[in-house]
């Protein structure tokens, strides 16, 4: 059975008030795991130390490739801190195969750093990448570009926003599939999780046939606050 993580950008109003705080709320609300968008300039020893006395194990971190490719040490050193293993490419402009040879090349660069550090690198996708070149979606030309070596991070509602089955992506992508994003929605914009028309019961029952560790609860657009908004999703999920 998977277990239940927050990717902290749904709390980010918050994260920039009160790290600790929020990092608090998320562990009271019974989230056993956090994936990082940024640490808020908390040095990493102390970040470590309320990790730990909060039982919170870091699932991954959106960290950009700029980042990747000017701050390597420190980003490295970071995450290694914390007992990350996941670093995770959050965003691209990816829209067509010049700009997809132009990322892979970046990619690629980076792939076997972070792996000669014990960690991987993943990219989490939008809806954009699962548009069809040339018969095939642009994010399996990515991952097939970078030879296999690229893991993803799967957002299942962007999948699901882009016209394709994420039940059946899952399925098909799985040997390539490290963490899985889910979250809820209509065509008006975000919601908590059993708020929108997403399948996310289905993506659940796939995550758990997959065997993945984690699945990690997100809402770019939280209302009324990210804090209330990731309650009512992991109350629908205990209520699963």
């Amino acid at each position: 059975m998977y277990k239940l993580a927050v990717q902290l950008y749904t709390v980010r109003e918050e994260m920039s008030k009160d790290v600790v705080a929020t990092l608090e709320q998320v562990a009271a609300l019974g989230y056993e795991g956090v994936e990082f968008a940024g640490f808020f300039d908390v040095p990493q020893e102390e970040m470590k130390a309320h990790l730990e006395r909060l039982n919170l194990c870091v699932v991954g971190s959106h960290t950009s490739l700029e980042a990747l490719e000017n701050q390597f040490e420190e980003v490295i050193a970071y995450n290694r801190a914390i007992g990350n293993k996941y670093l995770v490419c959050p965003w691209s402009e990816l829209k067509d195969l010049e700009g997809l040879a132009i990322l892979a090349s970046q990619i690629e660069k980076l792939i076997p750093k972070i792996k000669a550090e014990g960690m991987e690198l993943l990219y989490h996708n939008h809806d954009h990448e699962l548009q069809v070149v040339e018969g095939s979606y642009l994010l399996d030309r990515l991952v097939e570009a970078c030879h296999g070596e690229l893991g993803l991070e799967v957002d299942t509602f962007w999948v699901y926003r882009a016209g394709v089955n994420p039940i059946e992506y899952l399925r098909q992508h799985q040997a390539n599939i490290s963490l899985v994003h889910i979250k809820d929605g209509t065509a008006n914009g975000l919601n908590a999780l059993g708020e929108g028309d997403a399948p996310v019961k289905d993506v659940l029952e796939a995550v758990d046939k997959l065997g993945l560790e984690w699945i990690i609860v997100e809402n770019d657009d939280p209302s009324p606050s990210g804090i209330e908004d990731i309650k009512r999703s992991i109350g629908y999920l205990k209520a699963e």
